[in-house]
């Protein structure tokens, strides 16, 4: 994938996120709720390495 489409992807990933956690289908702080906790925080963590990774993704020709 080109930088393009990592940071859109990456940016997608986190909206979506993000649209969950402010409608409250969140339970984050909820008591018994980690497995939602570390989802939710791994798919964070996951928008954020894919907009970095296309921010530093490699220009075809600059070898």
């Amino acid at each position: 994938m080109n930088g393009f489409k990592l940071r859109l992807l990456g940016a997608g990933i986190l909206l979506l996120v993000m649209i969950g956690l402010l409608s409250g289908w969140s339970e984050l702080f909820a008591s018994g709720a980690w497995v939602a906790t570390v989802l939710q925080l791994g798919l964070i963590f996951l928008g954020l390495a894919l907009i970095y990774r296309g921010e530093n993704a490699e220009m075809p020709g600059s070898g």
